[in-house]
């Protein structure tokens, strides 16, 4: 059984948002294996547990603010005695620009809050995978917290689309061969979308 969580922040004022990247991962994901989210309180997360492409998943969105999504993933782990190594955390990358993946093997939280939080309430255990969803460029400085709060652009819209559709084979990837395949295959492409079509680099 392996988890996938994506991050993001609860309620409608941050839905879409680029700091909502892993629940949009996630959504999408839903869709393509049919499954339901379902809330439990005690774990602080909405989950699925469900197949994707055959593979034994649970799909998570913790429904605390993301500099508190530790908390779902400690209890979420602990109660199907998962270990950390089984899982992968999809959060939005503002140093990377939209059009771009990169999956990590373990590793810091780089700046990333949700992350700090997970790591934290694991006891430092950094020893989980990362899918890092590109929503740059980074417009820096003081403009950093409104830019990943606010919403895509419409003429933005055609490369999420694509970047969600190649966020899941990613993650089958993931499923099927591990951290280092998905990172060779999936790194370093941008699959932004211009004029109309795909542009892989």
């Amino acid at each position: 059984m392996n988890v996938i969580v994506g991050l993001g922040n609860p309620g409608l004022e941050y839905a879409s948002t680029r700091h909502n990247a892993g629940f949009m991962v996630i959504d999408h994901l839903l869709q393509k294996a049919q499954g339901e989210l379902k809330q439990s309180a005690s774990m602080k997360c909405l989950y699925c547990k469900t197949k994707l492409r055959g593979f034994d998943v649970i799909l998570v969105k913790p429904i605390t603010y993301m500099n508190l999504s530790g908390q779902a993933v400690q209890a979420l782990l602990h109660w199907y005695k998962i270990k950390p190594a089984q899982m992968i955390v999809v959060h939005d990358d503002v140093s990377l620009h939209l059009g771009r993946l990169r999956f990590q093997k373990g590793g810091g939280a780089g700046g990333q809050h949700g992350v700090e939080s997970i790591i934290q309430c694991l006891s430092g255990d950094k020893g989980f995978d990362r899918l890092k969803f590109g929503v740059g460029p980074d417009p820096g400085g003081a403009t950093r917290g409104d830019y990943v709060l606010s919403r895509f652009a419409a003429e933005s819209q055609p490369t999420l689309v694509n970047l969600l559709k190649h966020s899941e084979a990613g993650i089958l990837d993931w499923l099927k061969n591990g951290i280092d395949h998905a990172a060779n295959a999936f790194n370093g492409k941008n699959y932004a979308v211009v004029e109309g079509e795909n542009k892989v680099i």
